[in-house]
């Protein structure tokens, strides 16, 4: 009998399992189900790459969940705002501040087919030192990193042609050299097209062929299809039941392998409603806090530009300091725009800057701590009816003092090149990173500190996979994506070969 896979959500770690199953298991079949509509074509594609501003908004809007569509009050998301103590634009809050903890404010997903994989900045940096999952062997976390950057089509851009991205480049290693930190061109998943921009990936490059209909006879993604709960007989999971958001309806739909890739949030969310309850499920919450700054470059530092009248894309260069554990403990990324990447107030001496503007980020590490985690309350159901998520979280000393190491570096980074803007730098709202990991931690033994094995399969539950950020155990600064679809990439190639003995 012909295996089936039923996975749940359609970021580019889910797409990574549909991709690599449906190549490796010649004849299994795969149900990919996402909670909300399509918003691009082809399905999942990244909303940069619209050119039509319009119509990238109303992309945006669509995926940012049903309480904004349905305007129900109270519910987080049904307000999106960007730049202040709420969500990006293409996401919606999720999940309320637990008793007594400042929480998350700025926790937020999108709910669209793509995921997050729409709307994200596509770096793509890799995990190094104590940011890799310590028990899987480097030469195969190599194999797989490889794979990934394939998938996401990561590409490293030498900006060859761009005199202001020559220069940045420049002026930062010059800042840095005599530290011995390295400056260089930050990796981001995307093509680059003749005119010079770039085609930004989106799930539907993780998709490859499935998002142009191949294998029509084996794949089927179903957009607006919740799903509510995992079925299971004994311990094996061997299904789920599914709604359909338009009508209402449910049905039990039943699978050999049940894959969630549901987010770092509503994974663990959806486990919980499942009855599905180890110890260390919602635990380990991190994220990687941000230090953010924009700043306006001084006139005489860059050769004259285009105005912003060249290719659409308006990024014309994207720089990194990577995490080094002695020198420079935290991951950094320059992006330089001839239009400031945050409203300016009128009258702001910053405004329209001949020279154009550098955004910087500084990524934290926040190390894992069983007290930083999601609770659910049955009782307080949020809009789909999936029981509430509550978020206790706090920085400690150890983030603090990173801190306040960071905003030394990021200063001198910002008087190479120019001035901050009105108001910067600034510690984003906990939340504000978009990348949550460790909620469903994978780890070498089941001990109670980690939800499922290193292969992403959860302890005690036989048929039942995760996927995303959230199986990342480690601290992180910087963009976790090339690292989950990495580990996406190691479960599906396990997957495949017990599907392919089982046959």
């Amino acid at each position: 009998m012909s295996p089936r896979v039923l996975v749940v959500g359609s970021g580019p770690t889910g797409a990574a399992y549909a991709r690599l199953l449906l190549e490796q298991v010649p004849d299994v079949s795969v149900l990919m189900v996402e909670a909300g509509p399509f918003v691009t074509t082809p399905p999942g594609m990244n909303v940069k790459n619209v050119p039509d501003p319009v119509e990238q908004a109303a992309a945006r809007l669509a995926s940012q969940g049903r309480s904004h569509e349905s305007g129900v009050s109270g519910i987080p998301g049904g307000v999106v705002v960007e730049g202040t103590i709420t969500a990006r634009q293409g996401t919606h809050l999720i999940g309320r501040a637990a008793e007594g903890s400042a929480g998350m404010p700025a926790a937020a997903g999108a709910t669209c087919v793509g995921g997050q994989g729409v709307h994200w900045t596509c770096a793509t940096p890799a995990p190094t030192g104590p940011e890799r999952v310590p028990f899987i062997d480097d030469a195969e976390w190599e194999q797989h990193l490889a794979t990934a950057e394939g998938l996401l089509h990561v590409h490293r851009p030498s900006f060859d042609g761009a005199p202001q991205a020559a220069a940045i480049l420049e002026r930062i290693r010059g800042e840095f050299a005599s530290d011995g930190i390295t400056v260089r061109p930050l990796p981001v998943a995307a093509d680059p097209r003749e005119d010079g921009s770039l085609r930004w990936s989106g799930t539907d490059v993780v998709l490859g062929p499935l998002a142009e209909g191949a294998h029509a006879d084996r794949f089927t993604l179903r957009a607006q299809t919740l799903c509510v709960r995992v079925l299971r007989e004994g311990d094996r999971a061997v299904g789920a039941v599914l709604r359909d958001q338009r009508t209402g309806a449910e049905e039990e739909v039943r699978a050999d392998v049940v894959v969630l890739a549901a987010d770092a949030l509503r994974t663990p969310q959806l486990m919980w409603a499942s009855g599905i309850r180890p110890e260390a499920l919602g635990r380990y919450l991190t994220e990687h806090p941000l230090l953010f700054g924009v700043v306006a470059v001084r006139p005489d530092l860059l050769p004259p530009g285009d105005g912003g009248t060249g290719p659409a894309d308006p990024i014309r260069a994207i720089i990194a300091i990577p995490f080094d554990e002695e020198r420079h403990p935290y991951s950094a990324q320059m992006m330089y725009s001839p239009v400031s990447p945050v409203p300016l107030p009128e009258g702001s001496r910053f405004r329209d800057n001949p020279a154009g503007y550098v955004g910087m980020g500084w990524g934290i590490r926040k190390r894992p701590r069983p007290e930083d985690r999601l609770t659910f309350e049955d009782d307080r159901p949020d809009e789909n009816g999936l029981p509430g998520i509550r978020i206790a979280y706090e920085l400690t000393d150890v983030e603090e003092a990173d801190f306040e190491r960071a905003r030394k570096h990021q200063a001198r980074a910002a008087a190479a090149l120019g001035e901050f803007v009105d108001g910067m730098p600034k510690v984003m709202p906990a939340g504000s990173s978009l990348h949550y990991m460790g909620t469903v931690r994978m780890g070498p033994a089941d001990d109670g500190t980690s939800v499922c094995d290193s292969f992403s399969r959860v302890w005690g539950v036989p048929g039942l996979v995760l996927a995303g950020n959230g199986l990342i155990p480690t601290a992180n600064s910087m963009n976790p994506t090339l690292t989950s679809v990495a580990l996406a990439v190691r479960g599906a190639r396990a997957l495949a070969a017990e599907l392919s003995k089982e046959k």
